[in-house]
């Protein structure tokens, strides 16, 4: 049976994005013959920086700045918000907010489908037995993605739409408006909706119930790298994440402060990532901060942030996000034997047991809290830090072990 999967991301395999589906790749490259990915949110001539399978055709399907193609997006999506409402969701037309976020959202998946339309031309589909057209997100490429599935529908025999789904496409408050586009209309077209949480499954299905048989949680993974080992003369603890007000990491910055003064030894605090709130950060480490050392690497790839794990002492993961799915950042740094502190939002009480693996704080947690949360670590028994080292590492074997849940997942949407 020859299979083909239309595989639809943002940026994966350019730029440095989206390596959390990385290791997805080659379990998705043996179980079909042939991969098409169509990147929709990049910009013009963004470099190829994966190396990917030999039956992968790889396309950044846009040939215009980046600003420029949502210039035109919004530009079509005013002249739509002018035209009157018709079959626009009950949701869309709650203000002018939210019904201009619904018209720019349309015209945005409406343009970039028609860039994935040549290039889908040059293919004859009618070889394959099966099609699978895949959005990585359930997002604007998604909507891309059903649009896709309605044209090979026309044309192919056996062809279905499936989709993951991770944080801002699932959780409206990660979103600036409260509010995400076309929900049912997406859910309608989907065959299968896969949100990487059991606590994303459950915030679906508490506004769709009628969609149960569609929406069903499935696990990413991380593939196996080494035990990172526990230092020896230094406390040292990392953050991961792009630099962003929802990440929050002014807020573990503020906490060191509170604890620099404190004679808890030496500590350190590596953060990799980079974003907008790198000023606001690097102020206050740099006014508060006299014995805590603080290392910014930027944005690396995901090979030199597994080569950094291996090669220094890690003792901690940080993570302070207002809101996440399920973070590929923390399986990954438990697959290396690494605990977890982190805020108890969206799916994370699901990757870390508080008191097993790692430590939840509250949402809502004060720097006081937080700087505590970090001191009890510290002062912990190394016998403590090592039982807890284990656990990560046993829990990430048993739940989010990449060879064992993108096999799975493979087979299933082929």
């Amino acid at each position: 049976m020859k299979r083909c999967l239309i595989l639809v991301t943002n940026l994966y395999p350019y730029s440095l994005g989206e390596a959390f589906l990385e290791p997805e790749v080659p379990f998705l490259a043996k179980q079909f013959d042939k991969v098409i990915t169509l990147s929709i949110g990049l910009e013009k001539n963004a470099p190829l920086t994966r190396e990917v399978p030999e039956n992968f055709d790889c396309y950044n399907i846009t040939s215009l700045p980046k600003k420029i193609n949502r210039a035109i997006s919004l530009f079509n999506g005013a002249v739509n918000l002018l035209r009157p409402a018709r079959n626009v969701e009950d949701e869309a037309q709650k203000g002018i907010t939210h019904r201009a976020f619904y018209e720019y959202f349309t015209a945005r998946g409406e343009r970039e489908f028609a860039l994935c339309e040549k290039i889908l031309q040059k293919y004859d589909f009618s070889e394959y037995d099966s099609v699978t057209v895949y959005s990585y997100w359930f997002f604007v490429a998604a909507l891309v993605a059903s649009k896709i599935y309605d044209k090979l529908s026309k044309e192919c025999k056996n062809v279905k739409f499936v989709s993951r789904a991770h944080g801002h496409d699932v959780y409206r408050n990660a979103n600036f408006i409260g509010y995400i586009p076309k929900r049912r209309f997406l859910l309608d077209k989907v065959d299968a909706l896969y949100p990487c949480s059991i606590n994303g499954e459950e915030y679906i299905l508490e506004s769709y119930p009628e969609y149960a048989d569609k929406v069903k949680h499935r696990y990413l993974g991380t593939v196996e790298n080494g035990i990172s080992r526990m230092s020896e003369d230094e406390f040292h603890l990392v953050s991961c994440s792009r630099m962003i007000e929802l990440k929050r990491l002014d807020r573990i910055a503020s906490a060191l402060v509170l604890l620099d003064k404190e004679n808890l030894g030496k500590i350190r605090w590596t953060h990799i990532g980079s974003g907008e709130t790198y000023e606001k950060v690097r102020r206050i480490c740099d006014s508060g901060l006299e014995n805590i050392k603080v290392d910014f690497l930027g944005e690396i790839p995901n090979d030199a942030v597994k080569d950094f794990y291996l090669s220094r002492s890690v003792d901690l993961l940080i993570n302070t996000s207002t809101t996440e799915g399920l973070p590929v950042s923390m399986m990954e740094a438990m697959s290396f034997s690494i605990p977890v502190l982190a805020t108890d939002v969206g799916g994370v009480s699901e990757i870390v047991r508080d008191g097993f693996n790692g430590v939840l704080i509250d949402e809502s947690f004060t720097d006081e809290e937080l700087a505590q949360k970090i001191k009890e670590i510290i002062l912990s028994s190394r016998e403590e830090r090592e039982t807890m080292r284990k656990n990560a590492r046993f829990f990430w074997e048993e739940n989010f072990d990449a060879e064992k849940n993108f096999t799975a997942f493979a087979k299933e949407i082929s």
